[in-house]
């Protein structure tokens, strides 16, 4: 009797013993699960072929060839520290692994891994996109909401001096007015840490970029006195024109009008000028006294009233010659009609109106 109550203990003994080894197991498996993200592929049988996983490895700056192995033997990357140190050592690698925060796949091999340390972690970017025909306040409006930077700080950064352009005259940067076009709408990829000065920079730099692309094969028009006057009626162009066919015939009507000294009467100028957007210009806006309402002024405004995309810019250059000197909106589609005679632009307007076109 006393021999299997010995037993007995010891059985239970045992199995008490099996019994904690199991939960060690099931404990270690669970802290392990959650440092690493794995995915088991099974094949037709049932029956694991082979385990693939994810770890996260964050190598510091100034990290030794042993410092690095170890983090990658603690990750289950590789099986032996010493023996990849000694590798990394002989290939001439150890001084050449890059510092970060990587997401390493399981497997590699040594070369392979080496390769991934080399290259070092990719880095996170994002988007930034800036339509054309906005103003500048807009502009920045815009960049503050897609970065999170404030609006305030951002215009310091446009006036710092910190963002150049070679189409600002000495010492114009100081002056906000004077970046009015200068930052090229576009669809431009940064990294998470550009701050402001880059972003301004990089748009900056598109615009310098697109020119020297346009002026390969195209000269200046002579009817313009600068450059910059070019800017000037692109933007113009771009508030006013729908489709891009219609750009080189708007921008000859505003030549034709100032070779003719008539007021440009555009009335994006107007909107402008009372720095609010709206459908309809009434009368009483006319009369707002600011050198860019060209009702009450002749010729260009002082700088350019909103950005202006390639085509805007590309009509200018083209320097199309008509008679033209009057458009108008003629079809919800945006299509425009252009004339040279003040009754046939009556009748299109008031025909435009009564087919609810404009207002």
């Amino acid at each position: 009797m006393s021999n299997f109550v010995d037993k007995l203990i010891k059985n239970r003994s045992l199995l008490s013993i099996i019994f904690i080894i199991v939960v060690i197991i099931s404990i270690q498996s669970i802290v392990r699960s959650t440092a690493k993200n794995i995915t088991v592929q099974i094949d037709q049988s049932g029956e694991n072929i082979e385990q693939v996983f994810t770890s996260y490895v964050s190598i510091p700056n100034g990290a030794s060839a042993a410092t690095i192995s170890n983090l990658l033997r603690d990750a289950s990357l590789i099986d032996n520290a010493l023996t990849f140190e000694i590798y990394i050592r002989n290939e001439g690698y150890a001084d050449r692994l890059r510092a970060g925060n990587y997401e390493i796949e399981s497997g590699l091999s040594y070369e392979s891994l080496v390769n991934v340390l080399l290259i070092g972690p990719p880095l996170k970017t994002y988007e930034i996109t800036v339509t054309e025909g906005l103003w500048l306040k807009e502009i920045i409006e815009s960049i503050s909401i897609q970065t999170g930077y404030d609006y305030d700080s951002l215009v310091n950064t446009l006036v710092s001096g910190s963002v150049s352009s070679p189409f600002l005259e000495e010492g114009g940067h100081n002056n906000l007015n004077n970046w009015e076009g200068l930052l090229f709408p576009e669809t431009y990829r940064f990294s998470v840490d550009a701050d402001g000065t880059e972003i301004f920079q990089t748009m900056a730099n598109q615009l310098e970029l697109v020119m020297l692309n346009i002026k390969n094969s195209k000269k200046v028009p002579a009817w313009l006195n600068n450059e910059y006057e070019l800017f000037i009626i692109a933007s113009l162009v771009e508030t006013e024109a729908f489709i891009d066919e219609d750009r080189p015939l708007v921008s000859s009507v505003i030549r034709n009008r100032i070779e003719m000294e008539m007021p440009l009467q555009i009335d994006s100028t107007v909107l402008y000028s009372l720095g609010e957007r709206k459908s309809q210009v009434l009368l009483k806006d006319l009369q707002v006294e600011s050198l860019y309402n060209t009702y009450k002024y002749k010729g260009l405004p002082p700088t350019p009233i909103s950005n202006f995309g390639e085509q805007s810019l590309q009509a200018v250059f083209d320097n199309l010659n008509t008679t033209f000197i009057y458009y108008l909106l003629t079809n919800k589609n945006g299509d425009m009609t252009f004339t040279d005679d003040y009754n046939e632009f009556l009748n299109l307007k008031n025909k435009a109106k009564e087919e609810g076109v404009i207002p």
